[in-house]
């Protein structure tokens, strides 16, 4: 092999290990807390690569075809940034968790408030799901978040600790910048040029989501020396949150197809607390930042879980 391929063929090797890979970036990003502070100033730069791959792995006729149809869409979305934020909200307010524990409280409230992950669409792309539904999704859960994400911090928190202006910015930043730019490459690589670089691409989206791993895992090991038990018990409770995310939003999905819902329960459940860090981190106690962190492991480990079944779906598509 030329020397000057083994860059190309690596990425493509890790674009093919795919969730695997995902799923030990969390463990070697656990494993050097220390590279934290050095990858932090580049998470901005992450968000906007991982959209922009996953413009880039979207079929331009499956992604018209879903805007030409946006109601399912509309739904999810809808479902995502609204019915899912008020029932778990409501859920969170009834237990008694803002009296005793105010800053576990405050900062699961902004996990539902928020939209989902950047990475939503790359992550179906690395499981076989439908990326188009999946970005069309994410895009309208974005649109969304200004002033959704408020109204659920007034609703259960009395205050909007993020605001709308800014969000909403930032976001139609990233989104629209990333897509002119994919479609400038589109325009001028071609589709067959994307296409047979598809697992490259791939691979280099296991390298963003890696730095958001570096990022995350900053407090984990400190947390859990102090109270390996509260610890426990905390990521115990995520990964219920997380699975009652998925099934749920797939139950009520279902007839659209179970691959459908699981594209939406995963907009349900990986919620993009990094833009939360991101605004408020410096005003956020340590349980938040530990909460953050422990948050990170089922994005990064169901994939890996769920792709089997994404496999199975795929020849009902």
């Amino acid at each position: 092999m030329n020397i000057l391929n083994l860059p190309g063929a690596a990425l493509a090797w890790l674009g093919r290990q795919g969730t695997r890979a995902l799923a030990v970036s969390i463990f070697v990003g656990l494993a050097v807390p220390q590279l934290a502070s050095y990858v932090k100033p580049h998470l901005g730069v992450t968000v906007f690569v991982l959209l922009l791959f996953s413009y880039l792995r979207t079929d331009p006729s499956a992604f018209s075809r879903v805007i030409r149809a946006p109601g399912l869409s509309i739904m999810a979305a809808l479902w995502v940034m609204v019915a899912v934020p008020l029932l778990f909200g409501a859920a969170y307010a009834f237990s008694g968790l803002r009296e005793t524990m105010p800053a576990l409280y405050t900062i699961m409230i902004l996990q539902l408030a928020i939209a989902p992950i950047t990475s939503s669409a790359a992550f179906a792309a690395l499981m076989g799901f439908d990326v188009a539904f999946s970005l069309v999704g994410l895009i309208l859960c974005n649109t969304l978040s200004p002033l959704t994400t408020v109204a659920v911090s007034y609703l259960f928190l009395g205050t909007s600790l993020i605001s709308p202006l800014e969000l909403g910015g930032k976001l139609l930043f990233f989104f629209a910048a990333s897509g002119a730019i994919a479609w400038l490459i589109r325009r001028v690589a071609g589709q067959t040029w994307i296409e047979e670089r598809k697992e490259s691409i791939d691979g280099l989206n296991v390298i963003a989501v890696f730095i958001f791993a570096v990022a995350a895992m900053e407090s984990v090991q400190r947390n859990v020396i102090a109270d390996p038990l509260f610890a426990l018990g905390l990521a115990g409770f995520i990964i219920v949150l997380t699975v009652a995310l998925i099934g749920l939003s797939a139950l009520v999905f279902m007839r659209a197809g179970l691959d459908r819902g699981l594209v939406v329960g995963l907009l349900a459940g990986f919620r993009n607390l990094g833009v939360v860090m991101a605004a408020l981190g410096a005003s956020l106690p340590e349980v938040a930042w530990f909460y953050f962190a422990l948050a990170q492991f089922p994005i990064y480990l169901f994939p890996a879980l769920l792709k089997p079944l994404a496999k199975r779906l795929q020849p009902s598509r």
